[in-house]
């Protein structure tokens, strides 16, 4: 069975659910990234990353494998960047793209998105299974993560395992993000609980 990615899918499932019974407003995937949510009840005071992308302009070109695995390390274990978009921004090109089984984000709406998507820290924690993997062309690393999905007052968590593999281009910088789930998309939805 092949893995499974997307954690968006797992969104728009919730969502739906969540309209269903009256916890959330409807929404599609593509107006909850273009920023077009008006519901406060839902986007409730999220904070977006950008202000700490701000403070990492200058990109980190050809870095160590030593020190790339040290600072995903710390994006992963210390920031908790799959639960609220907080990744050290100076370790992607500013062209990279982010899939799941639905569609390809650009950097900006993946940050924003994932901002708005998860109850970060604490109610959301990633854990970092295993060692990162550096080669010349991607980093990987496995993760075990509790997601408190952001519906307002309701946060409906999911846990789930899988791998994270960032490529890179030709001057180290990340071009794209891929994750994979060890679990099918209907296990981690049974798992929902509040």
């Amino acid at each position: 069975q092949e893995p499974h990615c997307g954690r968006m899918r797992v969104f728009i499932i919730l969502g739906t659910l969540a309209s269903a019974m009256g916890l959330a407003p409807k929404l599609s995937r593509r107006n909850f990234f273009a920023g077009s949510v008006a519901a406060p009840a839902f986007v409730a005071s999220v904070a977006t990353p950008k202000a700490f992308a701000a403070a990492s302009d200058e990109k980190l070109r050809n870095l160590p494998d030593e020190k790339l695995i040290e600072l995903v390390r710390k994006d992963v274990v210390d920031r908790q960047f799959l639960t609220n978009g907080k990744l050290t921004r100076a370790l992607y090109d500013e062209s990279a793209t982010f899939t799941d089984e639905i569609d390809t984000y650009t950097l900006d709406k993946w940050q924003e998105g994932t901002a708005k998507l998860f109850v970060g820290p604490p109610e959301s924690h990633v854990d970092l299974v295993g060692d990162i993997v550096a080669t010349p062309s991607a980093v990987e690393f496995k993760f075990d993560e509790l997601l408190a999905f952001n519906f307002g007052p309701v946060h409906p968590k999911v846990k789930l395992t899988g791998r994270v593999v960032l490529e890179r281009g030709s001057d180290g910088l990340f071009t794209h993000y891929q994750e994979y789930w060890d679990q099918p998309v209907g296990e981690v939805l049974k798992s929902a609980r509040l």
